[in-house]
């Protein structure tokens, strides 16, 4: 067992970690575009008032 971990560790634990960013990706990425996707609402609406534009 410890030639295979000594082996195999290091993919064993890289297989891990990208499994669970794959899993957290989702979420994540969703939260990050809708925080984006409200900042330039705000940005947009906030330069049409400052021009004037309805």
């Amino acid at each position: 067992m410890k030639a295979f971990m000594e082996e195999y560790g290091v993919i064993v634990v890289a297989a891990i970690v990208i499994m669970i960013i794959v899993v957290a990706a989702s979420p994540i990425g969703d939260s990050i575009k809708s925080g984006i996707m409200e900042a330039v609402q705000k940005l947009t609406n906030a330069l049409a008032d400052a021009n004037g534009v309805s």
